[in-house]
């Protein structure tokens, strides 16, 4: 993944990309995941997994879950995986065109939150005092990390997280306002903070060394540098910036998309000039 020149002013706002049925209303997004330059995938408040066409602006699928899904990252496979805390599970989904299935599905011990994929296994965060985890596909448990643990608090609510190509993991805590890189063992190996960050919430890796992360109450998307541990406000209020949500990136097309407060008819697109 090569570095794209991210810096103020280099991101335009194009037409908004329609999340709901005429006549539906506004629907709550948790998260988002770009399958192709053409398809987002969205995971929202009313139990539904929703693929988007971001060409033609409209909904290609559907798919209930048994209960609402929070999180989601895309496998290598051809499939997506979501999490279900009230279900205590991670739930998968098979993408094939237009068409969403359910897949198979992975018990878990407690809410589970945050999900991101690295090396063909699953990263895991979870409700109540930080608790991360790395599964296999299979669910089998191989390393972990909590405050007991580790001997100090590291995590609040360690609920978003991304991964880079070279293997890192970045975890964004909403409560203490710290972006960490972990290794492949959960080992913490920095910590980045801003007073320009408040209440990280969508976290996506743009190459090894870049990561946009949305601030919720700070208004605005910033992108970290992990080189230098600099954070550079790219979008805020002025270009349409209000209590984001979910973050979703495609590196063919270069766009950003945003999900903002929470009932909303549409996610926000963002074009790399």
């Amino acid at each position: 993944m090569f570095p794209v020149p991210l810096t103020p002013g280099c991101l335009s706002r194009e037409r908004d990309l329609q999340v709901t049925s005429p006549g539906e209303g506004g629907i709550w997004i948790y998260d988002i995941a770009v399958v192709s330059s053409s398809r987002v995938l969205v995971t929202e408040y009313y139990n539904t997994v929703r693929l988007l066409d971001s060409q033609g602006d409209k909904i290609v699928s559907k798919l209930p879950l048994a209960s609402r899904p929070f999180r989601v990252c895309l496998l290598r496979d051809g499939r997506a995986v979501v999490t279900l805390p009230n279900q205590k599970q991670i739930q998968f989904i098979r993408i094939d065109g237009d068409t969403l299935s359910l897949d198979g599905s992975i018990d878990v011990k407690g809410l589970v939150i945050g999900i991101a994929v690295s090396n063909n296994h699953l990263i895991l965060s979870y409700e109540g005092p930080g608790r991360l985890e790395k599964i296999t596909m299979e669910g089998r448990v191989t390393h972990q990390l909590n405050n007991h643990t580790a001997g100090r608090e590291l995590f609040k609510y360690p609920y978003f997280i991304t991964t880079s190509h070279d293997g890192n993991i970045f975890i964004a805590d909403l409560e203490t306002n710290t972006i960490s890189q972990l290794d492949q063992t959960l080992q913490v190996v920095q910590t980045f903070t801003s007073p320009i960050l408040q209440s990280p919430v969508g976290i996506v890796t743009v190459s090894n060394t870049q990561v946009l992360v949305a601030g919720r109450r700070s208004h605005n998307i910033l992108m970290l540098d992990t080189t230098t541990g600099s954070m550079t406000p790219l979008l805020g209020q002025a270009e349409g910036i209000q209590l984001p949500r979910a973050l979703g990136w495609c590196p063919v097309s270069r766009k950003l998309y945003v999900g903002l407060g929470e009932q909303i008819t549409t996610i926000h697109v963002y074009k790399h000039k």
